[in-house]
């Protein structure tokens, strides 16, 4: 959860192949849950 002044942004790390760590960035949470609602359930 990133906040801001009066806002909250929830995010999720991804790890896009290779070790952990390598490839690593944090994504909206909403997004990947639009394109990957399998990993929410």
């Amino acid at each position: 959860m990133k906040k801001l002044r009066n806002k909250e942004i929830a995010s999720v790390k991804v790890v896009w192949g290779g070790p952990a760590g390598e490839n690593a960035k944090w994504e909206l949470e909403s997004k990947m849950k639009d394109s990957y609602p399998e990993l929410f359930s």
